[in-house]
């Protein structure tokens, strides 16, 4: 296995005790993750000390036979150094598999974390994360780029993530669930070979209950975000229903959404046809900005509903795929206001997506 950092290995030699501010739940748990919510400053944050043992390698040369990597737990053939997977395609224990999805050795929740209402008088500022961390690795050779994949294996790569909601979804101890990616070291990868993660929270986190309640009293606002684009010209690429767009309000330049053009609250519920569209107009996206800025991090996530036993959406929303490219850092202006700035306008961003 690749060594941790070693700035991450020697920063967090701490006794427990210096962990955290104490509280009756570091001595209850003191092996899991906490979830820590300042009222004050209106803030949620997950403790999790483990995520400074990750290992963290980027930038290393995948020179090995038949594209894979000789100390790579991600790559076929190297099962025994992660846990058994939960899914994987084929679905069945084919060692030939393409994709798969495995638990994270690194948590930031646990699902053996008790619910706050199991797990004893409730603190007001902390509380065991229960959920559900995921990691899908997205191909069995070490590729470095979504682009490096067959477009067919891409299709079920979107579909594992589907299924694995759904069945996240079903479940009475969760409320919400995602997708994300972090796609290179300034994106905050830890490990080059191509995966994702994928978290289910038993609460609905603020950035989803804020974004829920503005469509609530927008009429049509998903309906009205594709019009406007429509009518500005921030349109990139279509792929079946599904659109690509520019946001009006973007935080980095080409930035894009996906979406579907007409409502849908979950994507775990989504149709054959609307996954093999995300699947093509993901790859489409990304390989627009690779040829923009070449090898460019970013980051993207899946937004959804929360699941169907924790609330009515709002009547025209629809999941989206949020994806950001990280060409400048965000800096004292961006945290000390929350505001963003954009060096580009997102008629600009949209013209040379469409045209790059």
């Amino acid at each position: 296995m690749p060594r941790p950092h070693e700035w991450m290995r020697y920063s967090f030699i701490m006794s427990p005790a210096d962990q955290f501010p104490a509280n009756k739940f570091q001595d209850q748990f003191p092996d899991q993750p906490l979830r820590h919510h300042d009222p004050l400053a209106v803030r949620t944050v997950f403790v999790a000390p483990r995520r400074a043992e990750r290992p963290i390698e980027t930038g290393i040369d995948a020179t090995a036979a038949g594209g894979l990597l000789r100390e790579c737990p991600f790559c076929r053939g190297h099962e025994s150094l992660t846990p058994p997977a939960v899914l994987q395609m084929p679905d069945t224990a084919d060692p030939d598999w393409h994709a798969r999805i495995i638990p994270n050795r690194y948590p930031v929740v646990e699902e053996t974390a008790p619910r706050p209402s199991a797990a004893g008088p409730a603190d007001a500022h902390a509380s065991p994360a229960h959920g559900v961390h995921d990691v899908v690795i997205e191909s069995a050779t070490h590729e470095r780029s979504i682009l490096a994949v067959e477009p067919a294996r891409w299709r079920d790569v979107w579909e594992l993530c589907r299924r694995r909601l759904a069945m996240l979804a079903d479940r009475s101890d969760l409320a919400w669930g995602t997708v994300f990616k972090n796609s290179g070291p300034d994106a905050g990868a830890s490990l080059e070979h191509l995966h994702s993660q994928l978290v289910a929270l038993d609460f609905v986190p603020p950035v989803m209950t804020a974004e829920l309640a503005a469509a609530a009293v927008t009429p049509d606002s998903f309906s009205g975000l594709i019009a406007a684009a429509e009518r500005e010209g921030r349109i990139v690429a279509e792929a079946d229903d599904l659109v690509a767009v520019v946001p009006h309000a973007i935080r980095q330049p080409f930035e894009t959404w996906i979406l579907p053009r007409s409502a849908e609250p979950w994507f775990h519920a989504t149709s054959p046809t609307r996954v093999a569209a995300l699947a093509a107009l993901s790859r489409d996206v990304i390989a627009r900005l690779d040829r923009l800025a070449p090898a460019v991090n970013y980051n993207w996530w899946l937004h959804q509903a929360p699941f169907p036993a924790h609330g009515r959406p709002p009547s025209d929303w629809h999941w989206h795929l949020e994806i950001l490219p990280r060409l400048s850092s965000f800096a004292g202006f961006e945290l000390a206001t929350g505001c963003h700035i954009s060096v580009a306008t997102p008629q600009a961003s949209a013209r040379r997506l469409r045209d790059g």
